[in-house]
Formats: C-alpha cells, sequence, structure tokens
C-alpha cells in the first residue's frame, strides 16, 4: 500500500524539514573516537555489506537518501525527489556536491554507480538494480530513473548502506571495481569526512571535508576509528573515555545492564532487524540433505541460547523471515512449533537420512566457522558443538579472524556450518532473499546466497514478491516462501537480535539516523 499512496502524490524533500533541531547548539572542533572489531575488507560501501566496510564507506559517501529514527527516508545527495502514479519513474534533484578531489558530482555518477557498480556487485541492490529499465540524465543535477515493473522498496533501497553510495565515475569508469585503488584503500567520496590515514590493525583516521555539500557540517576535525577485536577491551575503552562510540554490531549484549543506568553513557537500539543464523553448506553430503538440515535445528535449544548465550536479548527465531516486518512474516510458521528442542527426535531423524552412529559414537563431523570478535559467537559456537555433538555430530570450531572467515565462507566455501549476522534491510527484498535465492550464489561476494541452495519455486516466490505493487499482494508470496524454507532448512535462524549502540554523554548529534550513525552530526560537549 506504501507504493500506492505514494506514487499518488508529488513527494517535494527538503533536508531542513526532516532535520531534528540538537537540543544544544553543536560545537565545532575535536576529534571523536570510535570502535570497530576489525578492520574493513574494503572502503567502497556498494560491493559489499560487512559492517567495518559501511561503517566506513558511509563517512566517505553519501547515497541518495537516507534513513532518519524510524526508517524514514529523508533526503541526502537527493535534495528532493517525484514518483510518478504508475510508480515506474523517480525523479531526483540532486544537491550540488563536489568530489574530495574537487570534481563536481553529477548525475553521470549517479547513473554510473546504479547501472555499474551496485547492481552488478551489491548483494542488497540485486533486487532493485534488476527493476532499472533505464536512467536518464537531462542535466547535471537532475536523474530520472525508470523501472521495467514496479519494485515496492525502491526509494528505500538508494540510501548508502543498500549497497546505493554514490560513486564518482571518473575514478571507476574502465576499471576492476573490485581491485580499483578507491575501492580499497584510495577512497575518493563526496561525503563529511576524508581518509586521512590508514594504520591496518590499529585505526583508521578521517578529517572533515571543508567542502562538504551540507553547509556548516560536519561539527567534528577528526573522527578516528580504532581497530579494537577483543570486545573486552571495547567495553573498558569506553569506560575510560578512551573512545567515544561502539557500533551496534560490536557492542555486547553482556554489557548492556553496564552501562543502562549510567548518566555517563547514552544506548539505543539502532539497525534494521536483524537475525544470528547458521549457514550450512549444502553443496556436499550430509548437509545436502534437508532431513539432516532439520535435525540440526531441532538438536539446538533455541530458548537456552536467547536466554544465556543472547542474555535474554532479541528473542529466538520462528521463520526466515523476521517476525518485526509483520506484514511479510507468516504466523503460521513458527519453528518453536514445528522444531522444538528434541535430542531423541534429531537423532531419529539423523538415523533415518542414514547417518547413524559409528562405534565411537559419532556420525559426521562438522566444521564450524565464525568470527569471535563478535562477543557472544564464541559462547554460541561451544554452545551449538555441545547440542550437536549430544547427537553424535563431532564439532570442530574453527573461530579466526573476520576477514579469513569471510574468504573461507564467501570465496573458497570451505566451511561446513558458519555463523553469520544477516540483516533483513527491513525488506525481504533487499535483505533476506540474497540468503535464498539462487541469483545471490556468487562467489567472491560476501553476505549472499553462501548455502548453495537452490529451488526454483523458492526463486519464483521471492521474485514476485518483490514485483507486486502493495504490501498484500507482496505478503502472499512470502507466506508461502516461508513454508518452504520451513521445510528445507538451508540457513538455520536461530536468534532475532536486539542491537544496541553505545555513545559516551559527551559524544551528541547521535541517534537522528535509524541504522548507521550521521557522523556529519555528531559533535563532542566539552
Amino acid at each position: 500500500m506504501l507504493l500506492r499512496k505514494l506514487a499518488c502524490l508529488t513527494l517535494i524533500s527538503s533536508a531542513a524539514a526532516f532535520a531534528q533541531a540538537p537540543a544544544e547548539q553543536p560545537r565545532y572542533g575535536g576529534t571523536a573516537v570510535a570502535a570497530l572489531g576489525s578492520d574493513p575488507a574494503a572502503l567502497n560501501p556498494d560491493i559489499t555489506v560487512g559492517v567495518p566496510d559501511v561503517f566506513a564507506g558511509c563517512i566517505l559517501y553519501d547515497g541518495l537518501v537516507r534513513f532518519a529514527e524510524g526508517f524514514r527516508i529523508v533526503p541526502s545527495l537527493a535534495k528532493s525527489w517525484t514518483i510518478a502514479p504508475d510508480g515506474l519513474t523517480y525523479t531526483f534533484q540532486l544537491n550540488k556536491a563536489s568530489w574530495h578531489d574537487g570534481k563536481p558530482l553529477t548525475s553521470e555518477d549517479v547513473k554510473f554507480t546504479l547501472l555499474e557498480v551496485s547492481s552488478k556487485y551489491g548483494s542488497k541492490f540485486s533486487a532493485p538494480g534488476q527493476a532499472i529499465r533505464e536512467i536518464l540524465t537531462p542535466d547535471a543535477q537532475t536523474v530520472v530513473i525508470k523501472l521495467s515493473k514496479p519494485f515496492g522498496p525502491f526509494l528505500f533501497s538508494l540510501a548508502c548502506e543498500q549497497n546505493a553510495a554514490i560513486l564518482p565515475a571518473h575514478i571507476f569508469r574502465g576499471t576492476d571495481i573490485l581491485k580499483n585503488p578507491a575501492t580499497l584503500t584510495k577512497p575518493v567520496g563526496s561525503g563529511p569526512f576524508m581518509l586521512q590515514e590508514w594504520v591496518r590493525g590499529s585505526q583508521l583516521t578521517f578529517v572533515k571535508n571543508p567542502n562538504y555539500w551540507a553547509k556548516g557540517e560536519p561539527y567534528l576535525d577528526r573522527l578516528v576509528v580504532k581497530i579494537m577485536p577483543d570486545p573486552g577491551a571495547r567495553i573498558l575503552a569506553l569506560q575510560a573515555g578512551e573512545i567515544d562510540y561502539i557500533d551496534q554490531y560490536y557492542f555486547p549484549i553482556s554489557a548492556f545492564k553496564v552501562f543502562e543506568k549510567n548518566p555517563k553513557f547514552s544506548l539505543k537500539e539502532v539497525n534494521y532487524p536483524s537475525d544470528d543464523i547458521i549457514i550450512l553448506n549444502t553443496r556436499k553430503p550430509p548437509l545436502n540433505n534437508a532431513k539432516v538440515r532439520q535435525a540440526l535445528l531441532i538438536a539446538l535449544d533455541r530458548n537456552y541460547i536467547q536466554k544465556n548465550v543472547f542474555l535474554g536479548s532479541g528473542q529466538a527465531g520462528v521463520s526466515a523471515i523476521d517476525t518485526r516486518i509483520p506484514w511479510a512474516y507468516n504466523p503460521a510458521v513458527n519453528f518453536e512449533k514445528m522444531y522444538p528442542h528434541d535430542k531423541a527426535k534429531a537423532e531419529a531423524l539423523l538415523d533415518e537420512a542414514g547417518f547413524k552412529k559409528g562405534p565411537d559414537g559419532t556420525r559426521f563431523t562438522l566444521r564450524l566457522s565464525f568470527d569471535p570478535g563478535r562477543g557472544e559467537y564464541t559462547s554460541w559456537a561451544q554452545a551449538i558443538q555441545r547440542y550437536w555433538q549430544a547427537a553424535g555430530i563431532k564439532v570442530v570450531l574453527e573461530g579466526a579472524e573476520r576477514p579469513v572467515v569471510l574468504k573461507k565462507v564467501y570465496a573458497d566455501y570451505d566451511f561446513d556450518a558458519t555463523l553469520q549476522n544477516y540483516s533483513t534491510s527491513g525488506d525481504p527484498a533487499l535483505g533476506i532473499s540474497r540468503a535464498y535465492h539462487s541469483s545471490y550464489i556468487k562467489q567472491g561476494t560476501n553476505f549472499n546466497n553462501a548455502s548453495g541452495y537452490s529451488n526454483p519455486q523458492v526463486d519464483e516466490l521471492f521474485d514476485k514478491g518483490r514485483d507486486a505493487a502493495d504490501q498484500a499482494g507482496r505478503a502472499k508470496y512470502y507466506f508461502q516462501v516461508q513454508e518452504i524454507l520451513a521445510r528445507d532448512q538451508p540457513t538455520l535462524v536461530v536468534h532475532q537480535q536486539a542491537q544496541m549502540g553505545a555513545a559516551a554523554e559527551n559524544l551528541r548529534g547521535m541517534w537522528q539516523a535509524a541504522a548507521y550513525q550521521w557522523w556529519n552530526r555528531a559533535w563532542l560537549r566539552k
């Protein structure tokens, strides 16, 4: 229905209309310090959805729109837009902006980015990219995007963190996008900060862009992002005043009660609904057998994991589509009822599948790959190991730094099972289908269909859900696909996250955004 309502209106938006008036007058100057758990794999936010990459990339680049609190779509590089009544034509007027090298940002950059980078390399933008028929650039400040069919979440898809950061065509055109120096180490953005220095394993230093298109911003002179793999060290540094901010992805839930009533800090649940999942490599036995995958889910006590590993935050996962997207969630699908924890039933399913216990009590061995930089993931891996081994499955834990895990899982397919966090991106077409649709089996591209699961019926239903003109029409296809995925279980949805960001009280201007924070608005109170 949202698209229909929008299509009937001419939407003229202004940055000022949506800006939240700060409670205090912002102060200029100073250096804020944030912490991530690992270095970015790249500085181009259009080719990955990795948190370090997007966190850093969306400091350097902007999208056409961005998300205010509650996921209100507000202007960014696009100062205004109109949507045709049939929902097939979007016309954007751009703010006058320039790249960090001084060249002007124009409509040609938008066209190049969305057609040649986002559509081809961005797992989140793949679906909206397929809906684009053509992009016209009648003048330097006007972009007209024509769709071949309605696409419900198209405007939602044009934010930086949706693989839609606008990139400089004069830097990327005619190059290998993945190997371009601007992707890897020498970004040329239009965002509020520029990269001054990157000392791998230590920190990234960003300096103020004096020619930022949003006049009077940013307020900070510098932003330092420290690389701190140890969750405990991040918490101690925040308490000691050595850092000012921990991104929600790297703030361990175990620390919530330490900070929640301390007036020196502010906490906020931010980001899209995200899920903690176990991706199973279905390319080879025994994980190519649906009964085995069902047994693995039944063998896990997900409520115990939710209460003890994730400390009661969030809730146990019950479907492939997160319940916090209520219009798309099928209430008839509930893993708690369909696959309650039952060790005996899990063992019976494994026997039926032909994987009986050997003389040593072992059925087969699984290697579990995970990033211990996530505060709860080591405990989660150990819990999985105990539950699966109780059913006769030997589990070898393979904890490694994030870049190593990403290479093994997404580039080499050298894993049996892996612990990952997938954002829903607020819409099944943007953040959920990528884990199951055959078109997202793209070796070497992170955070897609790493399981190798391929089901033409699932592909068709996801496509129809993406293309229907209103939410009611979309929902009926998503309801059907959940029923199939509940049976096939290529990826086990174990936990729906509650994600908290944490900031020192003197770091002001935070929490204006729904997900990745707007560092151009951040300032320090002395």
